[in-house]
């Protein structure tokens, strides 16, 4: 008898870029700079991959640096992803939060959370082309034993939802939805609500665009720029 096991090594990345301004003039929102690329290493069943991204937040640019960062959260994610009906992708998420070029102790933190998505599309470019969503629930483990993996009291439940549905051939409208309950006693809760619109030009894999984002609703523990509008251009492959 033998037993056949069918590994596959694709190794294809996909990734996005973007650059966006905050509206408003406040001192801690200027502008977000950001980066994720993924690698999927291996396939047997389900696709294995890698993932890393950044973010530089922008606060009030002053002196001669441009785009001058005041916090930075880098983020390596490790997880798999499986179709079943819809796409269901169940990852772990280490990333963390840091003061750049300043002298003071606060605004570090450091999150492990596992999380458990499922989508009607595969990868991020998709959601260009076709009405998508995409659901995801994190959750960050506390307690005696793994205190240390997370910052506290910040997170323990987030749920969020990304919708969205192309409209004309260039440009697709959508909203961000999220709800979180923190690790206070009594918990605190957050949401966000976050209408989008888009206008974009595609080819193969690959989406060039620009877009405008309102903050209706954005309260969270460690960002709240609500009553903004956030706009820039991005790129996804």
């Amino acid at each position: 008898m033998f037993i056949i096991i069918a590994f596959t090594f694709p190794l294809y990345a996909e990734g996005e870029i973007y650059y966006g301004l905050f509206s408003g003039g406040d001192t801690l929102y200027n502008s977000d700079a950001f980066l994720s690329t993924s690698v999927v290493l291996f396939e047997w069943g389900a696709e294995f991959y890698v993932k890393y991204s950044s973010l530089l937040e922008m606060a009030e640019q002053q002196g001669k640096v441009i785009l001058d960062p005041m916090y930075a959260t880098y983020s390596i994610v490790f997880g798999l992803r499986f179709f079943w009906h819809q796409y269901f992708n169940l990852y772990f998420d280490h990333y963390c939060r840091h003061l750049i070029d300043r002298d003071l102790n606060e605004g570090k933190v450091v999150f492990n959370g596992e999380f458990y998505q499922v989508s009607n599309v595969k990868t991020l470019y998709h959601e260009f082309s076709r009405p998508f969503y995409r659901f995801t629930y994190g959750f960050y483990p506390q307690g005696i034993i793994v205190d240390w993996l997370n910052s506290r009291p910040f997170y323990r439940h987030r749920f969020n939802l990304v919708a969205g549905i192309p409209f004309k051939k260039h440009f697709n409208f959508g909203f961000d939805f999220e709800f979180t309950i923190s690790n206070d006693k009594p918990a605190i809760k957050y949401a966000k609500v976050i209408p989008w619109t888009r206008v974009f030009v595609s080819r193969k894999n690959r989406v060039i665009y620009a877009f405008v984002k309102y903050n209706l609703v954005n309260t969270g523990p460690i960002r709240s720029p609500e009553g903004l509008f956030f706009f820039g251009t991005g790129f996804r492959f």
